[in-house]
């Protein structure tokens, strides 16, 4: 293993006369820009294939120090202009925050790609997308997990090259675009690495070629294999007709001010919808389409809760809803039944928040729920706000932070010939996470989501161009209800059907038909990243333990002489 090493020092120094900082700082930029338009709104996804090829060539020819120099003004300035549009609920200190979290996941990517590329610097093309995918994949899970920004999203409306999703997931598509950028930084590197100009082709043997042209095998493979998914037809029997409510709720102004005009709104176009469309047979309000809680307030039987209920029999049609519940439960947190009518805690009982979906009958009664599970952070939940009762405050003030309670049921929804499950807002962002309801039988997924507070179109194309993936991984239906954007109804290829211009009130009719057929990922999941992520640990620790190793022995020789 000391040969690898001796290898990489070398590269290193051969590098140091050509790395300045006039010619590595436009890379970085250059790698900044590229990726910021292969993603939404500007959606240049060609881009994608080219963009990490300055940083990681600057990651393969650098010492430490300069890629974590650089790789911090490519992955900061990325994730700053990236996710900008959060500082209308997150305000600036929140957006600096999330630039500060996820640029530091990009740095530590890149810092360890530098890392293990020195000690094995032969195999540096094929360890650059094992270790990228890996931690794109940690990132996911956790209080803060996040997948916007994953490479594989670029390719969103790139449909023939991402139907591989069913296979390995958006993963697999991330993988194959990092692999092909790694196999160019890889080339140039080789050329850098012999100094001189009369040489640069020295290096240069069809063992160097050999991953680029792999890569750009896998490539063809996969709109070879994307050509064929998309010419195979999908079932529509037993099927089902959904009119899909854009109402626009804002969630900026008090609800006591709000709430008659919205349900004004939601009626009016419900009713239209109907009126056209008779054999409708589901309705869907988007999240939170309603701001109290339904469930008591239907059992209270308020003014405004018994005019939704009024509109649903009129109508004689199911509806989905999204309301936010409240009841009490025991202190040890577990759900008390003979008080699930009541709207207080009473003694020994605290009250909680869920936000919910309803599944309504034509009769106007709830027969089913849903509670989000994956709540989004600062916005939803803060899991410290209990103990650290200043930063809740300082969060109260800054931002919409609501203290909801997470739910804890994949819910399968059957209803005449189909199985179906509500998911809420950004939980259609985890292929992970949909899966679980289609293992668990849902023949298609109902997201309703409310991104009203991102004032810009970046928050909304962001986010609905991330669940075409979730589509193709599960070949299902994907049935978008946005309060004011996206909606839109997604086939098992990821084509998006129909959908509404963002910010303007309408509804959206459409049929969806059951699961297309159960694919690899179904059933297989993530192996790919999971398998990767214990790769990219062996080689890390490994990598570490080499270079201290040669640190020591290099010190050793130094003091004998």
């Amino acid at each position: 293993m000391g040969k690898p090493i001796k290898i990489g020092f070398k590269i290193e120094r051969q590098a140091s006369s050509i790395d300045r900082w006039y010619l590595l700082l436009p890379l970085s930029l250059i790698s900044y820009l590229m990726l910021y338009l292969s993603f939404p709104v500007y959606n240049l996804n060609f881009l994608a294939f080219f963009a990490l090829v300055p940083v990681f060539l600057i990651a393969y020819i650098t010492n430490l120090k300069k890629t974590i120099i650089y790789s911090i003004v490519t992955g900061f300035l990325f994730y700053a202009s990236y996710l900008f549009w959060m500082n209308a609920y997150l305000a600036v200190v929140g957006v600096s925050f999330v630039t500060l979290v996820f640029g530091g996941y990009f740095v530590i990517t890149v810092i360890l790609i530098h890392l293990v590329s020195k000690v094995f610097p032969k195999y540096r093309v094929i360890i650059t997308p094992i270790i990228w995918i890996s931690i794109e994949y940690i990132r996911s899970f956790g209080f803060l997990g996040f997948t916007f920004g994953d490479m594989g999203y670029t390719q969103h409306n790139f449909l023939k090259f991402i139907q591989i999703s069913d296979i390995g997931g958006e993963s697999l598509v991330s993988f194959i675009l990092v692999f092909f950028n790694a196999s160019i930084a890889h080339i140039i590197a080789i050329l850098i690495e012999n100094k001189s100009s009369l040489s640069y082709f020295k290096g240069i043997n069809f063992k160097n070629f050999l991953p680029l042209l792999t890569s750009l095998f896998l490539i063809v493979l996969s709109l070879i294999y994307g050509s064929i998914a998309l010419n195979r037809p999908f079932p529509m029997k037993p099927s089902m007709k959904i009119a899909l409510i854009q109402a626009l709720s804002s969630p900026r102004t008090k609800w006591k001010d709000e709430k008659w005009k919205t349900l004004k709104r939601l009626t009016d176009l419900s009713m239209k919808a109907y009126l056209e469309n008779k054999d409708l047979d589901l309705i869907v309000w988007t999240e939170t389409a309603i701001r109290t809680s339904l469930r008591p307030n239907f059992i209270y039987g308020t003014p405004y809760h018994m005019r939704i209920q009024k509109l649903i029999k009129q109508l004689h049609t199911y509806f989905v809803i999204g309301s936010p519940d409240n009841y009490s439960v025991k202190k040890k947190g577990e759900v008390n039944p003979e008080h699930l009518s009541l709207i207080y805690p009473t003694k020994g009982e605290e009250e909680i928040w869920t936000n919910s979906a309803y599944f309504i009958n034509s009769n106007g009664e709830i027969i089913d729920k849903y509670d989000k599970m994956k709540l989004t952070p600062f916005g939803e939940h803060f899991p410290l706000g209990n103990k650290i009762k200043f930063l809740q405050k300082i969060l109260d003030k800054f931002t919409d932070s609501a203290g909801f309670t997470p739910g804890n049921q994949y819910k399968v929804i059957s209803y005449k010939d189909m199985k179906f499950s509500v998911v809420i807002c950004w939980e259609g962002t985890y292929g992970y996470f949909i899966r679980k309801f289609i293992k668990n039988g849902a023949d298609f997924i109902i997201n309703i989501s409310n991104d009203m507070w991102t004032k810009t179109k970046a928050g909304h194309y962001q986010h609905f161009t991330i669940t075409k993936f979730r589509a193709i991984e599960n070949r299902i239906w994907y049935v978008r209800a946005g309060n004011d954007g996206v909606t839109a109804f997604i086939n098992p290829h990821g084509e998006v059907v129909k959908s509404l211009p963002i910010k303007k009130p309408g509804y959206l009719v459409g049929t969806v038909g059951p699961k297309a057929y159960t694919t690899i990922y179904a059933r297989v999941g993530d192996i790919l990243p999971q398998t990767t992520s214990i790769i990219s640990a062996f080689l890390v620790l490994f990598s570490i333990y080499l270079l201290i190793s040669s640190k020591i022995n290099k010190n050793k020789k130094i003091k004998r002489k």
